[in-house]
């Protein structure tokens, strides 16, 4: 239990005091201790974006727009699936072959009564990567 208590706390540290990303790695590693307070319940969902641009106010409205677009891929997308399976003889026996697409479909979706939990904004080569952690109540 110290040893969990330990590593929490030097996550949310490596957190607090990130202020550039330097690798692809290193945006790995942020994106994923930023991602673990995407703890979502029955009543409410939580999702996190994130977005890059040389402009702030770009990456900003990218990151909200990134997490906006998983919310509502959750509570408002449709799944259209197609099945076909062909069988068909000839002189050697019979050749089967099946195929199958799926299509996630997200049309008009109105995600309004969000809240921004929390905001990062980092330095990222030439521009700025914004995280953001969104709430959503389902009630």
């Amino acid at each position: 239990m110290l040893i969990g208590l330990m590593v929490s706390n030097c996550s949310n540290t490596y957190v607090k005091n990130k202020k550039n990303i330097s690798s692809p790695n290193d945006l790995m590693k942020f994106t994923n201790i930023w991602c673990e307070k995407n703890k979502s319940t029955d009543k409410v969902i939580r999702m996190c974006g994130q977005g890059w641009s040389k402009d702030l106010t770009i990456s900003e409205q990218k990151a909200i727009m990134d997490s906006k677009l998983k919310i509502a891929d959750i509570t408002q997308h449709s799944l259209i699936k197609n099945e076909k399976i062909i069988h068909k003889d000839n002189k050697k026996g019979i050749d089967k072959s099946y195929e199958m697409t799926a299509e996630n479909i997200l049309e008009e979706a109105t995600i309004s009564g969000y809240k921004i939990i929390s905001k990062k904004v980092l330095k990222e080569k030439n521009g700025w990567r914004t995280m953001v952690l969104l709430e959503y109540n389902l009630i």
